[in-house]
């Protein structure tokens, strides 16, 4: 019978860690990884109840959601419009009223009624490194959001948000640091088609106690 040790996490998935420079901003540290204890023993491991709970404490975080929202099979190509929407769980910059004013200055019709998103390029780029190995210039595709040159900074208006809650329904660990994870939404994922899903398949890995996104596939 496999064995191994239980990742006792339940109380720290909600544990935030300051990685950005100046602007507190948040990435959920959930899971660590450990690899099967008992001599001879191979992947792929059922995940066990305790252990999706804690992947689902930490996928549905502001941080991590919007990698679900997008089919890709190298992250490189997720859909960084749904994992930045909200903010991803940053803080907006200490200079963000002036960024504001600036997108504000940009519009010749009216301005909007509703509120905005702002990050730095910086930031962002950070969080892409931490959440998939790679920065911001490494991504198929660029931040289809307003970008405001002199902070090279980007701006999303928007009163809306595409938080989608999911729950795992199955998993299992493939290597030491490599997990396979189930996931349904009730509510459904929409994507810019009007196709709707009702969950997927995510793998993820552990860097240091953090998720980082591999792929996912949505059904």
């Amino acid at each position: 019978m496999k064995t191994r040790t239980t990742l006792f996490l339940g109380l720290i998935t909600l544990f935030a860690l300051s990685l950005f420079t100046g602007c507190g901003d948040k990435i959920v540290k959930p899971i660590e990884s450990t690899a099967p204890s008992a001599a001879g023993s191979s992947y792929p491991v059922e995940l066990t109840a305790a252990e999706l709970a804690d992947f689902e404490t930490a996928l549905n975080s502001e941080a991590n959601y919007g990698f679900l929202l997008s089919a890709y099979a190298d992250v490189r190509d997720v859909d960084m419009y749904q994992v930045f929407y909200i903010g991803a769980g940053m803080l907006p910059p200490a200079n963000a009223g002036e960024i504001r004013a600036a997108s504000l200055a940009t519009f010749t019709d009216g301005t909007p009624d509703c509120d905005c998103t702002i990050l730095t390029s910086q930031q962002i780029s950070s969080f892409l490194l931490v959440k998939t190995g790679y920065t911001l210039a490494e991504m198929s595709s660029s931040l289809s959001w307003s970008y405001i040159a002199d902070y090279d900074a980007y701006v999303h208006w928007h009163g809306d948000t595409n938080k989608v809650n999911i729950s795992c329904t199955g998993g299992r660990q493939i290597t030491s640091d490599t997990y396979e994870i189930e996931f349904e939404a009730p509510g459904g994922i929409y994507n810019e088609n009007g196709d709707n899903y009702s969950g997927g398949v995510v793998t993820v890995k552990t860097v240091d106690g953090s998720i980082q996104f591999i792929s996912n596939s949505l059904r």
